[in-house]
């Protein structure tokens, strides 16, 4: 049913288009069950757009973390950031992992640096696990802006990258992030502040699937 819920298009399209199938024979024969069935259809095309409306799917959560994700970021706001994060959450990229505080300390140093023109969200692929109440979100993220540097500010100009995200259900219809990897940066992605050395990835021994399928 989700298909429903999240992409009702084609099935509110084609009730429409039944509907004005029933006007064109309701004028052409004068039959008043053509009138019923055109009202029904209309009607029905109705309640699908509605239902899309108020059912809200755990992927369509997920989605909207992302996004709120991105806008906290594009503001390089960190503590909107860090209110879509768990209190475990980690930095994972290849065999180093940041958890906790060091990765939230990541993030506000990072973004403490950068000021952002453009943040852009594109190809989301979104899971969500009906049992397990875990999910993954990976997605393109395009970067265009200037960042601080110990002399000046430069423009690190257009950058596209690719993130994967773990989340997991924290409250009944509340998603948050508890894993950021990124899959594909430009140099070596996040600045670790100084102090802040990341230790072994436990999660990245070989074979082990860290990932959330």
């Amino acid at each position: 049913m989700e298909y429903l819920s999240e992409d009702p298009t084609i099935l509110a399209g084609g009730l429409l288009l039944l509907a004005g199938a029933f006007v064109v024979a309701l004028r052409a024969t004068q039959q008043g069950k053509y009138l019923v069935w055109a009202l029904t259809a209309a009607g029905l095309a109705l309640v699908v757009v509605a239902v899309e409306w108020l059912w809200v799917t755990d992927n369509e959560r997920i989605e909207n973390v992302v996004y709120g994700l991105r806008t906290a970021v594009a503001s390089s706001d960190a503590d909107a950031v860090l209110e879509y994060l768990t209190p475990d959450v980690m930095y994972v990229k290849g065999e180093l992992a940041l958890e906790g505080e060091a990765t939230r300390a990541l993030i506000r140093d990072n973004l403490e640096r950068v000021r952002f023109d453009l943040v852009r969200v594109s190809n989301m692929k979104v899971n969500a696990g009906r049992q397990s109440r875990q999910g993954s979100a990976e997605f393109s993220a395009f970067f265009k802006g200037t960042i601080d540097t110990s002399t000046a500010s430069a423009a690190f100009g257009s950058t596209n990258s690719i993130w994967s995200l773990g989340l997991r259900e924290t409250a009944p219809g509340t998603w948050k992030v508890h894993r950021i990897t990124p899959v594909q940066v430009p140099g070596e992605g996040l600045r670790v502040p100084d102090g802040r050395a990341p230790r072994a990835n436990p999660l990245a021994a070989p074979g082990a699937p860290w990932h959330i399928r």
